[in-house]
């Protein structure tokens, strides 16, 4: 019985003290269960659930992520973020990579949840479900998912981002939207940022991306700028009415234009187009909102821009390749969306300032020239275009590139066939209503500073490109002493087309009000009389070489100063040896020395271009015994200024002798008349003669063939004999003839 009791109370104890250790134990202390034995768990398969990762047996840890799912769908999963498959969305099993983006680097304080960088397969067809959670206090106002795909800025071609908003929808602690499929469907894999967005509000609150009559676009920006985003959305209809109206077409473009209003990293830039890498439909725009206070040029930003839109749908390229290459149109498209600004925003772009010289140094871009600037300054093209052919006419260069036109200059050619034949009337036109001052500022070369008699040439032959100009200043040392006399300044441009002939050129004179004042236009040469003044008040002349050909060339300028010739008296004089059909030697003078003192063979000089040009045009009688002798003669002579050779001229004289005996009833009848003329060619300069100061220049057998130097010859002798008249005329010379020809012309 003892040993009963004693047991007892011993039981009583232990219990007792378990009870209190219990009852006093720390609560972070774990009561250690030993782990029953003998049992095993049941087969994955048998489990409830079947292979979803989030069923798992009570007591086991969930998982933290999934990244892949097969064909029949479910949910991939990292972190905060969700994407819900539908099955049957992807063709077959994906694998994704999630990664978690720096807090604040995608929307900045704007951000209401982590963002995260998901790549995913473009070939999904039902639309999938995201579902974030915010990590921030929503105040007010709606929560946006924000999706971005990699693009580029068209008119910078740097890489950037195209954006998809789309409201958030509230389900308990998180929101969820729905991701449709690309348009452009694609087994590649695709990069999108995707998070939620607080504090930012849309200009259409309608909720729907379908494009209506009224609106085309939806604009998502800070609520702060929420007024700003309304005349933003303005701007872009109202731009899309004037591109529609000129014959640009949006009907390939289904769903709203989204524009996005944020801070970019690049203070000084407005806004953007930016196409999307992965779907024509995530095309968008980003308007800089640190511009906003600059109304007018925001208003230039979308027109420029929604330019860019609607040229997009002209590129028949890949929509890829769109957004990673620039394309052969690059510079086109900049230049019709620089004119196209005008079209809803008075005066000219800013952009075109400091490119306004591109039009002058080609019609395409230089090798290593930015395409985008060249395009800037070639809207200058585009405005004499548009003033010339019509408005509606631009989009033709659009519709050659969707049609397959393999250049830019073949787009111009098949839409403005005209063009090019009159692109030298563009040149001209356009440095004229430009400024030469302001054009010519570019200029990198030297003047030409004349301080001799001596001839300057450009330090070296300018390529000229096609279709464009080339340009010089010249100017006068002001501590140079001119000669006495009367002087010139001579130009002559070579190279360029057909041997250097025909060469269209304008002069123009800066003068020492600081103003351009256009002087003469001329071919190939031109001699300029106002030298003295020229010098006296340190002006400049500036002359402007017209290239319109479609070929390269090499050109080059000489100018010096020189005597200006004046002369006032001439005489030619013909020497042929045998003449067919004539007896003896033949010689004539222009006039006929032995009717017309040299005191009366006057004439007149001009210029044209560098041609000094001599003409005599008169008549001169007088009596001889009983008979009236009279003789009227023409010439013409044009010398180059330069060389001072005789490059072409004309002789003709005719020599009359009537009967002037008194009484005689046949005074006053024709008795005999000799007519004589000639043309020739490249006559040259012999020298000065100091006896006399005249020019002489001259040719002879010496020199070469007759045929060389004379082009034309003719001699009709009629007189009265006893059986009446007779004519003899006689036109040819026995070849290899001894011939000569010797012209004086006097200063005074």
């Amino acid at each position: 019985m003892k040993n009963v009791i004693s047991h007892f109370l011993y039981v009583l104890f232990v219990l007792l003290l378990v009870v209190s250790v219990n009852n006093c134990s720390d609560p972070e202390e774990k009561i250690e269960i030993p782990e029953e034995t003998g049992k095993t768990n049941p087969p994955d398969d048998e489990k409830p659930g079947g292979d979803d990762p989030g069923d798992t047996d009570p007591g086991d840890t969930d998982p933290t992520e999934n990244l892949n799912v097969d064909k029949t769908g479910g949910t991939i999963f990292k972190e905060e973020f969700k994407l819900v498959i539908p099955s049957d969305a992807f063709p077959a099993s994906v694998t994704m990579e999630i990664t978690a983006q720096t807090k604040g680097s995608v929307m900045n304080e704007f951000e209401a949840s982590p963002y995260y960088k998901v790549k995913l397969p473009r070939n999904f067809t039902k639309p999938l479900r995201i579902e974030l959670p915010t990590d921030t206090e929503i105040s007010q106002g709606d929560v946006y998912f924000r999706f971005s795909a990699p693009g580029v800025e068209i008119s910078s071609q740097q890489e950037s981002v195209s954006t998809i908003w789309i409201k958030g929808v509230k389900e308990g602690d998180l929101y969820y939207a729905e991701l449709e499929p690309f348009e452009e469907i694609s087994d590649e894999t695709g990069e999108l940022i995707v998070g939620l967005v607080k504090d930012y509000q849309e200009s259409d609150d309608s909720g729907s991306r379908a494009i209506t009559s009224e609106k085309k676009c939806v604009v998502y920006a800070p609520r702060f700028y929420h007024e700003e985003s309304r005349d933003i959305a303005l701007h872009v209809e109202e731009a899309i009415k004037q591109l529609e109206a000129i014959g640009f077409s949006f009907a390939k473009r289904n769903k709203q234009i989204q524009v996005e209003v944020k801070k970019l990293s690049g203070a000084d830039a407005y806004g953007y187009f930016i196409p999307s890498r992965y779907s024509s439909e995530w095309n968008s725009m980003v308007i800089n909102s640190q511009k906003l206070s600059e109304k007018e040029e925001i208003k230039r930003t979308i027109m420029h821009e929604m330019t860019h839109f609607a040229q997009y749908y002209y590129d028949p390229r890949w929509t890829v390749t769109k957004s990673y290459f620039e394309g052969e149109f690059l510079w086109m498209e900049e230049a019709v969306a620089v004119w196209a600004e005008s079209l809803y925003v008075a005066g000219i772009s800013s952009v075109q300032y400091g490119n306004q010289f591109c039009p002058l140094e080609g019609f395409s871009p230089w090798d290593k020239e930015d395409k985008s600037t060249h395009g800037y300054g070639m809207a200058g093209l585009i405005r004499w275009m548009a003033n010339r052919y019509g408005n509606d006419k631009i989009v033709k260069l659009h519709q050659q590139q969707e049609a397959g036109a393999t250049s830019v200059m073949d787009a111009f050619e098949d839409a403005f066939p005209d063009l090019f034949l009159e692109y030298g009337i563009f040149l001209k036109d356009y440095i004229r209503a430009n400024g030469v001052k302001d054009l010519m500022q570019e200029i990198a070369r030297k003047k030409m500073t004349l301080n001799s008699m001596n001839e300057v040439t450009s330090k070296e032959p300018i390529g000229i490109k096609p279709y464009s100009t080339f340009y010089e200043r010249i100017s006068i040392d002001p501590d140079y002493k001119l000669p006495d006399g009367k002087i010139t300044l001579s130009i002559k441009v070579e190279g360029g087309m057909d041997g250097g002939k025909g060469q269209i050129c304008e002069l123009y004179r800066y003068n020492e009000k600081r103003e351009i004042i256009f002087v003469d236009a001329f071919f190939d040469s031109y001699q300029y009389e106002e030298v003295e003044a020229l010098q006296e008040k340190r002006e400049t002349l500036i002359v402007v070489y017209y290239h319109a050909f479609n070929k390269e060339s090499d050109v080059t300028m000489t100018v010096r100063l020189e005597e200006k010739l004046e002369f006032a008296i001439g005489k030619i004089k013909l020497r042929i040896d045998e003449l067919n059909n004539y007896s003896g030697f033949f010689t004539a003078t222009f006039p006929d020395e032995s009717v017309v003192p040299i005191t009366s063979a006057t004439g007149t000089t001009s210029y044209s271009g560098d041609r000094v040009i001599y003409t005599s045009n008169s008549s001169y009688s007088k009596k001889e015994s009983y008979d009236k002798v009279e003789s009227e003669w023409e010439i013409r002579i044009e010398i180059d200024a330069v060389s001072r050779n005789i490059l072409i001229g004309s002789a003709q004289n005719v020599t009359s002798r009537y009967n002037d005996r008194a009484g005689d009833p046949d005074r006053g009848e024709l008795e005999r008349r000799q007519t004589t003329s000639f043309s020739f060619k490249d006559i040259p300069f012999i020298q000065v003669y100091a006896s006399d100061g005249s020019y002489r220049f001259g040719a002879s057998n010496s020199n070469g063939s007759i045929g060389t130097y004379l082009t034309a010859f003719s001699n009709k002798l009629e007189e009265e004999g006893i059986n009446g008249w007779t004519t003899k005329t006689v036109t040819s010379w026995i070849a290899n003839t001894k011939w000569s020809v010797s012209i004086a012309l006097n200063t005074q």
